[in-house]
């Protein structure tokens, strides 16, 4: 059994429901943990998740409103409507700590997206830890890859990554630059160990850097895993510590605002390494961006957005 433990659903950033589940189904991934963005906060496309395919995925959303009291609304509609957890920033839990508590009482999980080893956050992810006896960190993205010093200089991280109750996701591989990656996902083998750690596509995104879910699910070859670690890694350690965790049942989703008002609007870094065309291509794009007014009218990219959002199906209303 595979689990990715971090997909991306929601439009119009990422894809579809029925996008991700053709992906999974050509990799043989059975389940999946979906969340949204602060730059998508699409959480009606998250919650559908659940109603779409029944079993096969656990939801996390994201605490968004324009206040502390509609961010508590906010979170209480979601855990309500069956989510399981939130996706937060690192600087969710270094400035609002008090989000962790929400989660604590809702009985959820915090798939903390942070960097650096988590040094900001690592105190007050101990605290939600230990006052919430069923409490669960995620560190996604490797937990903020940094030098594995970090586990001999603050005792804090080395006793975060030491909980029992704190899981690492091998995710974002891709881009993250050599030898950091390496050494630290080495550090991480040694420090949490195979029975804590789970993987993860972070699709669509890795597509965005023209990776594959073949080539994601490789990388740790490197490392040699045993068939119990792969088992582990691959899906066993998700399942029991994710999926198979109390939820509330899936019921509507009753936002106590428009999620898209709170939107943080970013431009999506696609083909960080470069985009790589076919070489009939560049001259004619070229030609084209010339023909719609040149840089006088905006940049290359700006003409191939253009050329795109004209040429690409709708999706969604």
């Amino acid at each position: 059994m595979v689990i990715d433990a971090y997909v991306h659903v929601g439009l119009p950033r990422f894809q579809t429901v029925e996008s991700a589940i053709s992906v999974m189904d050509g990799a043989g991934i059975e389940k999946a943990l979906v969340c949204p963005f602060e730059t998508c906060p699409d959480l009606e496309t998250v919650h559908s998740a659940l109603d779409i395919a029944p079993g096969r995925f656990v939801a996390a959303g994201i605490p968004i409103g324009g206040d502390r009291a509609e961010i508590e609304a906010g979170v209480s509609a979601q855990f309500a409507a069956g989510l399981a957890g939130l996706r937060l920033a690192g600087e969710h839990v270094r400035d609002q700590p008090w989000i962790l508590d929400l989660i604590g009482r809702a009985h959820g999980f915090a798939l903390v997206c942070g960097s650096s080893g988590l040094v900001d956050n690592a105190i007050h992810l101990l605290d939600y830890l230990n006052e919430y006896g069923d409490g669960l960190v995620i560190g996604g993205h490797f937990a903020g890859p940094r030098d594995p010093a970090v586990f001999d200089e603050n005792e804090a991280v080395r006793e975060l990554f030491g909980h029992e109750r704190f899981l690492a996701v091998f995710s974002r591989q891709g881009l993250f630059p050599e030898p950091l990656i390496t050494e630290w996902a080495a550090a991480l083998i040694e420090r949490v160990g195979w029975e804590r750690l789970v993987w993860a596509s972070e699709a669509p995104v890795l597509h965005w850097r023209d990776e594959s879910i073949e080539t994601a699910m490789a990388w740790v070859d490197r490392f040699s895993p045993s068939a119990a670690q792969r088992e582990a890694f691959f899906g066993a350690t998700a399942q029991s510590r994710i999926f198979e965790r109390p939820v509330a049942p899936v019921a509507p989703l009753g936002l106590p605002f428009d999620p898209f008002d709170y939107l943080v609007s970013k431009s999506t870094p696609m083909w960080n390494f470069g985009l790589n065309l076919d070489s009939e291509l560049p001259a004619r794009l070229v030609a084209g961006w010339v023909a719609w007014g040149g840089s006088a009218r905006g940049p290359l990219r700006h003409y191939l957005e253009d050329v795109l959002r004209t040429s690409l199906p709708a999706l969604g209303s």
